[in-house]
């Protein structure tokens, strides 16, 4: 079952602007690590909700594979409203985790552990505490998507009905919010430092580099909205760069990766090829053995 997550990033009460008040932590840094971490725990496809200070988000986590959705109106809107965003995005995946941006310090194991319950939802509980993120089966969407109570996401869920696991974990991580009375700057600086992990960008080339995490990022989005400039925009690249990036696939690979027939300001309706979903499905399988593969001999050597 494919999973996603969903960053809630658009600065609703609480949420991102937190780090405003923290002196010594750069927000985009503590998002870089959000995405990190669900990666490296299994998760292929990651959305960022942003809004208050998005430009400056989009721009920094570029190049990281996750895609961006932009909520214009997030002065006015709720946490469950970016949850549920998020969620009828990722249409794709059979479940999702959701976290609010300022609750960044959650363990890899803990994401695995969550992933290994059989049940709807799953909520991390530390010394008794419930956290973030939540983990949700993709089925319960257009329940919460209609929910009219003044409960947010917990409402919600309750609403629902859906058979809820409370899983106790240790780490501390699910509870700590960006703000000075968690203490979080030490803890992030300490205590709950992200361990040292290996990294691998893999690209596939002939002449040149033409397929690689942006290229994948790209695809996807086209893949699901039938359009490269608004593919491009969900995926922090400019238009241009997007287009170059499917010419030189193509060249190098001498066929269609995107089939498209041209119009007007939005650039025209487009769709990935046979070509190109055969290789993303194997692009992603390589991608995951050689993270398996990296990680082993990582810890074989360090």
């Amino acid at each position: 079952m494919r999973v996603g997550a969903v960053i809630a990033a658009a600065g609703t009460p609480g949420g991102f602007r937190a780090y405003d008040k923290l002196k010594n932590t750069d927000r985009n840094v503590m998002l870089r690590r959000m995405i990190y971490t669900f990666r490296r725990a299994g998760v292929e496809d990651v959305a960022v909700v942003t809004g208050y200070r998005a430009k400056e988000t989009e721009k920094s986590l570029a190049k990281l594979g996750a895609v961006f959705l932009r909520c214009a109106d997030y002065e006015n809107v709720q946490m469950l409203d970016l949850a549920v965003k998020g969620f009828q995005y990722l249409k794709n995946c059979g479940k999702f985790f959701f976290c609010p941006a300022d609750v960044p310090l959650f363990t890899e194991n803990t994401l695995k552990l969550m992933l290994l319950q059989d049940a709807q939802v799953v909520i991390p509980v530390c010394d008794g505490r419930k956290g973030h993120p939540v983990l949700i089966n993709a089925g319960l969407t257009d329940g919460i998507a209609g929910y009219q109570g003044n409960r947010g996401l917990k409402g919600a869920i309750d609403a629902s009905g859906a058979e809820i696991c409370f899983l106790s974990v240790d780490d501390e991580g699910v509870l700590v919010r960006a703000r000075s009375e968690d203490n979080f700057e030490k803890l992030a600086a300490t205590e709950k430092k992200t361990a040292i992990h290996p990294k691998v960008k893999l690209q596939i080339m002939r002449n040149e580099a033409f397929f690689g995490p942006g290229m994948m990022v790209l695809l996807k989005q086209i893949d699901m909205l039938g359009n490269v400039r608004e593919a491009c925009e969900k995926a922090g690249m400019s238009y241009s760069k997007g287009w170059s990036l499917i010419r030189t696939a193509e060249q190098e690979l001498g066929c269609p990766v995107v089939e498209r027939s041209p119009g007007g300001k939005s650039g025209g309706i487009a769709q990935v090829s046979d070509t190109g979903h055969i290789l993303m499905e194997k692009y992603e399988r390589l991608e995951r053995e050689v993270a398996e593969f990296t990680e082993k001999k990582f810890r074989e050597i360090f």
